[in-house]
């Protein structure tokens, strides 16, 4: 059943025996597990229905959206550039999933090595191993609406879609991302309103989450936008709302526990990680070398709604020895000219602008870039009309656990009353000293394979290279069986408090270099079997 919060009497109070707070993908997960049984659920969505589907537009594109309960999303960057906050994450059925609807959910699961406890990266592991979470990975495929529950190159390459390249496999690997164009979870509306024992509350925004004097939730409080308030009581909570505002959710609810929620010591916001982005260099192929060769690592269209390519990781043994931490490298087509000074300032420019995100030395790039039009134009041209005599290397990287990487409360308040966020996103030494060496490691097995050269373009000194997350965000909840390592169990139940769980990448206590969409929906429906 569907239902607008704006049109409840005031003061009522809902009753349900299971609340999630978010209908974003784990949200959704979990009540779909759950339908036409025995439990009465409810789900609370803060958005509608509808939304704009390019988020990462300009401003003007989102304005109404922003006028509604996407601008409760607001936030300030405190620590590395950043995208605007409100831009980050979707306020509607479906949650972020909108974002990428109209260029497809990017998927891979974890490898078993980010599960792992790891020499010389502290606070590196989870409670259980990948084992834990393959059945729910293959249910999780399927709920996303993927191809088939393989990233092994092999089964690729039988179907047609290219070999390999041929590298020392104990040191450098080939793996499979899959581009689902149909995974949009805001296509569940019908089902959701068609089910008898869910009811899906729309335009509800949870302000605080109330406990009893024995530490148990004993209700929520909502509100909306027009001025509603509404109470929520349940025997049992999930809490889905993403890792920034499950973070803030906890923090503000501090009325019986001081800090927040699961804030004994002092964890709660800490640990936030995102997946960096940058070019690590380009790769001159052997001119000898056959255009095919790269072929398994360029798009390919596998049937109406499924694209797949390859990429490049460095093996579990080198990762290992080095004590480096996990990546994927993805190769782009573009010329030699794309290491030009200028042609690197304008593709700087270029991100920056497109996306809102501040980046040092903006000025000094842009001045280069004007300086250097002629060589850009003709950069631009080549693209159009020559085939690619040149492999850009994008890195997108697992970040170390850092607990002064962080989400806390600003002194701001939203339109509810709510304290805005602040996001004090931190990268370390030790993220930038691994993307430079998986990128010497890298170079050195293109090398000795006859593949080719690798010209590195991260600059070794201060400041550093133009960076961009993937809205991936992670950790600030992080799952320890420990209750002074970790904000919840490895159930995903909160420390201390019997009938709270959290769902969504905020769990995650390391996030390797995958997208997370596949993993929390995969986490989502193990809490949905727990849950039952």
């Amino acid at each position: 059943m569907l239902a607008d919060a704006r049109e409840l009497p005031r003061e009522t109070t809902e009753t349900a025996d299971l609340c999630i707070i978010g209908a974003g993908v784990a949200g959704v997960s979990i009540a779909r597990q759950l339908i036409d049984g025995p439990a009465r659920v409810l789900l609370l969505e803060s958005g509608g229905l509808g939304f704009t589907k390019s988020l990462r537009s300009l401003p003007t594109v989102l304005s109404r959206h922003l006028r509604g309960e996407q601008s409760l999303a607001a936030g300030r960057n405190a620590g590395q550039f950043y995208y605007p906050l409100r831009f980050t994450r979707a306020r509607t059925l479906g949650g972020s999933s909108r974002a990428w609807a109209s260029h497809g959910l990017q998927a891979a699961p974890l490898d078993a090595i980010d599960f792992e406890e790891r020499d010389g990266l502290p606070d590196h592991g989870w409670p259980f191993g990948r084992d834990k979470l393959e059945p729910y990975y293959e249910l999780a495929q399927r709920e996303c609406n993927l191809g088939p529950f393989e990233y092994d190159v092999d089964p690729w390459e039988a179907w047609g879609l290219g070999r390999p390249l041929p590298l020392d496999e104990d040191r450098v690997r080939s793996t499979m991302f899959q581009f689902g164009l149909d995974s949009a979870f805001n296509r569940q509306e019908a089902e959701l309103a068609a089910a008898s024992n869910v009811q899906l509350l729309l335009h509800a925004t949870v302000t605080r989450i109330a406990l009893d004097r024995h530490g148990r939730v004993d209700h929520l409080q909502c509100a909306t936008l027009g001025g509603n308030h509404f109470k929520v009581r349940a025997g049992t909570f999930v809490l889905a709302a993403g890792a920034i505002e499950t973070a803030r959710l906890l923090l503000v609810s501090d009325d019986v526990q001081p800090g927040g929620i699961g804030n004994e010591h002092d964890l709660v916001g800490r640990y936030f990680m995102e997946h960096p982005d940058v070019e690590g260099g380009v790769l001159i192929p052997d001119p000898d070398l056959d255009p095919e060769t790269f072929r398994l690592y360029l798009t390919q269209e596998i049937g109406q709604h499924l694209n797949a390519h390859a990429m490049l990781r460095l093996s579990d043994d080198l990762l290992r020895k080095e004590q480096l931490l996990n990546s994927v490298t993805r190769l782009r087509p573009t010329h030699r000219s794309a290491l030009d000074e200028a042609v690197r300032s304008a593709r700087t420019v270029r991100r920056s602008l497109h996306h809102g995100v501040p980046t040092a030395g903006l000025a000094t790039h842009s001045l280069r870039a004007v300086r250097g039009a002629p060589t850009i134009v003709r950069h631009g041209s080549a693209k159009r009309s020559a085939p690619p005599d040149a492999y850009g290397l994008d890195i997108m990287a697992e970040q170390a656990p850092n607990p002064e990487s962080r989400v806390r409360l600003g002194h701001r308040r939203d339109r509810l009353g709510m304290p805005t966020t602040v996001l004090d996103w931190r990268l370390g030494e030790r993220d930038w000293a691994s993307i430079r060496r998986t990128v010497e490691l890298l170079g050195e097995s293109l090398r000795q394979a006859g593949i080719g050269e690798v010209v590195p373009t991260l600059p070794e000194s201060s400041p550093p290279p133009p960076v961009y997350g993937n809205w991936h965000h992670l950790g600030t909840t992080r799952m320890h069986r420990d209750p002074a390592h970790g904000v919840v169990d490895e159930r995903c139940r909160v420390h201390g408090v019997a009938n709270l769980y959290i769902s969504g990448g905020s769990v995650l206590p390391t996030g390797g270099y995958a997208n997370p969409t596949l993993t929390i929906a995969a986490l989502a429906l193990r809490l949905a079997d727990h849950l039952r």
